[in-house]
């Protein structure tokens, strides 16, 4: 046995003493006031026997009513059944650039602290799909595998920061190749889709080869730019995350890091994606969200769940044959009178 609502338990449990002495005390001085304005042996001929028993019944039958009704509230639950739901949805790989460019300041407070956000934000709008995380710099790895558990999935996202992948680069196409991989054969989902953010500088130059990969395997790919055109120094960050300082080129000169659309918009259009990309201090996030909203679904899952059988029923039904009879019984009672 288990309650829904159990604040209701405090209710029920208070009514019987407060609204009883309130009942009492009222009956009592209505009597009292009576027996004010007429003797004894007038009221003995005026009052219909055992008025006052009468009176208390019927508060008692009231009271009673208020805690069935506020037990009923509390939705008391005895029974078990398991119950299977199924969902439908797409599978979604995000693609998470992590490499020190990433660490730029120009996005504030910095591309990577934009990126989680957004991405926060879409992986919260598409709940009930299947979703996973790849971190990639100059290698990819699997940070999150799919899964329908939003809250997980923001929990690894929220773990990712530049300099987790020891190699460093900037090896788009291969992480696409990796990310392709990945859900190929990820289960029935008729749309799977990778979505690809980073800062667009792709230093390995593989990109043509993983939109063919892509566009065989059904996967769309949706690009999503951050950064800017006029660029920002690449930083040079420690284990701890902090930045020491700024890279140089041969000049001595800071090496600057700018947003290169043209590898993310490529991609996106050779696969039948999206693409977006920063302006300013804001991104469109919302055009991807609505445009894998708008995909195909198909079955990817199911889950159980133990549902309770509510009780409150006889509760009620009580509750209105006390009703029922205390009108019964005070209609009988005015016959008599």
């Amino acid at each position: 046995m288990r309650f829904a609502s159990p604040e209701w338990i405090y209710f029920a449990l208070a009514a019987p003493p407060a609204l009883g002495g309130l009942a009492w005390w009222y009956i009592g001085n209505n009597l009292k006031l009576m027996e004010g304005f007429v003797s004894p042996q007038l009221a003995a001929r005026l009052l219909p026997e055992g008025l006052e028993t009468r009176k208390k019944v019927k508060a008692a039958a009231l009271v009673s009513v208020v805690v069935l009704l506020a037990l009923a509230m509390a939705r008391p639950q005895y029974g078990i059944k398991p119950r299977e739901v199924k969902r439908a949805g797409i599978d979604i790989m995000i693609l998470l650039d992590t490499s020190n460019s990433m660490a730029a300041t120009d996005i504030k407070p910095s591309r990577m602290e934009r990126a989680k956000y957004e991405l926060t934000r879409l992986v919260s709008a598409l709940e009930g799909n299947r979703i996973g995380i790849m971190a990639f710099a100059g290698e990819s790895f699997v940070e999150c595998p799919l899964t329908m558990d939003s809250g997980t999935v923001r929990m690894f996202l929220d773990t990712l920061d530049t300099g987790i992948i020891p190699t460093p680069g900037t090896a788009i196409g291969k992480a696409v190749e990796d990310a392709v991989a990945n859900l190929k054969n990820s289960g029935p989902a008729k749309t799977k889709a990778v979505i690809l953010v980073t800062d667009g500088e792709d230093l390995e130059g593989e990109a043509k080869q993983a939109a063919k990969a892509a566009k065989s395997a059904g996967v769309k790919i949706y690009g999503a730019g951050i950064g800017s055109a006029a660029g920002a120094p690449v930083p040079e960050v420690d284990d701890l995350g902090n930045v020491t300082g700024y890279k140089k080129d041969d000049n001595g000169a800071p090496l600057l890091t700018r947003l290169d659309t043209t590898v993310l918009s490529a991609l996106s259009s050779a696969t039948g994606g999206v693409f977006v990309a920063s302006q300013g201090e804001s991104m469109d996030i919302s055009k991807l969200i609505e445009s894998l909203k708008k995909q195909e679904k198909a079955d990817i899952g199911s889950f159980e769940f133990t549902e309770y059988e509510e009780r409150y029923t006889p509760l009620v039904a009580l509750a209105i044959l006390l009703l029922v009879g205390e009108y019964a019984l005070a209609a009988r009672w005015r016959k008599e009178a």
